[in-house]
């Protein structure tokens, strides 16, 4: 009896960009801060890269966006505790939208 073979399915949008893939000297690069800066922010609890073999940070791209984020709030003058609260408080937003969102779906389908 011959095996089918299983295709691999492609990563969804959400997937990719979770996905771990660019090292702590890249993404300094990519934002313009030292790594030594993404440490701190690391140390400050501002964001959780993933660890290969548990050393080796691996950054996604949504560790790259909130990084973005981070860097352009530090500018501002914004110390960590305060760019957590907002990144925490951006997190609820997004949070409740997507709940607002989800019934407004729901709505929409019980009224057919």
């Amino acid at each position: 009896m011959k095996r089918s073979k299983k295709r691999p399915e492609p990563l969804s949008g959400v997937e990719a960009r979770r996905m771990p893939k660019y090292t702590i000297g890249v993404v300094a690069k990519m934002v313009g801060v030292p790594p030594q800066t993404l440490r701190r922010y690391e140390e400050a609890e501002l964001l959780a890269p993933a660890r290969l073999d548990g050393k080796n940070r691996l950054y996604s791209d949504e560790n790259i966006e909130t990084l973005m984020e981070i860097v352009e709030l530090s500018y501002q003058g914004i110390n960590a505790t305060g760019i957590r609260y907002i990144l925490q408080m951006r997190q609820q937003v997004t949070m409740l939208q997507q709940e607002i969102e989800s019934i407004r779906i729901q709505i929409g389908r019980e009224e057919m």
